[in-house]
């Protein structure tokens, strides 16, 4: 069967160079959202925990019961807080309409809106959320925000950096008059990651990075974690004339060998129309329409790596890593290699 292969020394090192920039392992938030980017959450989160990451993120619920056992602190980005039901869950607070509906005594991080516009509270908004946060007793144990444009050599970034400062300064001060235990703050992304020259104390949020693919430059020297590899079901020679596959869109010129594998768009693949040159790992070309369930191209083996390098397939599709890697079926198996 199909297979994908994680390489453990890759991920390691990833992890070591981004807690090395950061300034330790206590200072990052390891985003582990939509089975770690493909990449298989079961698999990522016990490694993490081994290399000493304590604090992660995910997208819901249902993913941070997944890896309840691994963290000590599990921050929910994107859900309506209602029951919080485990210990170590934090939940990202996006609007004034959900710190109102948490329940009394949750423990929550504050998404700050710094021009982004998608989610979080404006600053003109902390001191009602502030009213909010003492009359319900909820615990306020951090506040972040997100970059739009990290990975630009645009002015955002640094707007984005003295907008959250300045969220920074009025929480800072919310916290001193009531007493209330110092937050932790957390802006920087993977690409933030890889541009800033200082944090001060704040912590880091990373996602992308810790698979190998740099976002901003190629400062912290990642390495890809995954590789993608399909099983030969079919093999026979295609006589010049012949056509493979939906369309008859290739045509053989003179005899080759041919071999179908088991990876399709139905396996997460973006879809291939048989239109210009899409390459495997090993430089051959995909040959014809891509099927649900199969492509072809030359015979090249019992196994063959479709991509060990994301990027090259979301160049060909005209879009970004994360699509492709994010993509991928959680059904195809996963396996780490040393």
């Amino acid at each position: 069967m199909s297979e994908i292969r994680l390489n453990k020394s890759a991920y390691t090192h990833n992890l070591t160079q981004i807690c090395n920039k950061a300034g330790g392992k206590e200072r990052v938030i390891l985003v582990l959202k939509d089975n770690a980017y493909g990449h298989g959450t079961l698999l990522i989160a016990p490694v993490a925990k081994e290399f000493g990451i304590k604090f992660c993120a995910v997208k819901n619920e249902k993913e941070a019961h997944e890896i309840g056992e691994f963290f000590d602190k599990i921050l929910i980005l994107s859900h309506i807080p209602n029951k919080n039901e485990s210990q170590n869950f934090i939940y990202g607070i996006n609007d004034i309409y959900a710190l109102n509906s948490v329940k009394d005594g949750t423990r929550i991080h504050l998404a700050i809106d710094t021009i982004m516009h998608r989610n979080g509270l404006c600053i003109d908004e902390l001191d009602s959320a502030f009213d909010v946060i003492l009359s319900k007793n909820l615990k306020l144990e951090g506040a972040y925000t997100h970059f739009r444009a990290s990975d630009e050599m645009n002015a955002d970034y640094f707007v984005q950096k003295q907008k959250f400062s300045e969220a920074k300064v009025k929480i800072l001060a919310f916290c001193d008059k009531f007493r209330l235990l110092k937050p932790i703050f957390h802006s920087h992304n993977s690409a933030g990651v890889e541009r800033f020259s200082d944090m001060s104390d704040d912590m880091v949020r990373v996602g992308i990075a810790q698979h190998g693919y740099a976002q901003f430059n190629d400062s912290l020297n990642l390495q890809p974690v995954l590789s993608l590899w399909a099983q030969r079901i079919s093999q026979r020679v295609l006589k010049a004339g012949q056509c493979v596959g939906y369309g008859a869109k290739f045509c053989a010129t003179s005899d080759i060998n041919i071999a179908t594998y088991d990876l399709g768009y139905g396996d997460g693949l973006l879809r291939y129309t048989g239109d210009g040159d899409l390459t495997l790992a090993n430089g051959k070309r995909l040959l014809g329409k891509m099927s649900m369930d199969s492509f072809s191209c030359e015979n090249c083996g019992e196994m063959v790596c479709v991509f060990d390098d994301a990027n090259v397939w979301a160049q060909f599709f005209n879009t970004i890593n994360y699509d492709v890697l994010t993509k991928l079926s959680p059904f195809i198996d996963r396996k780490w290699q040393s």
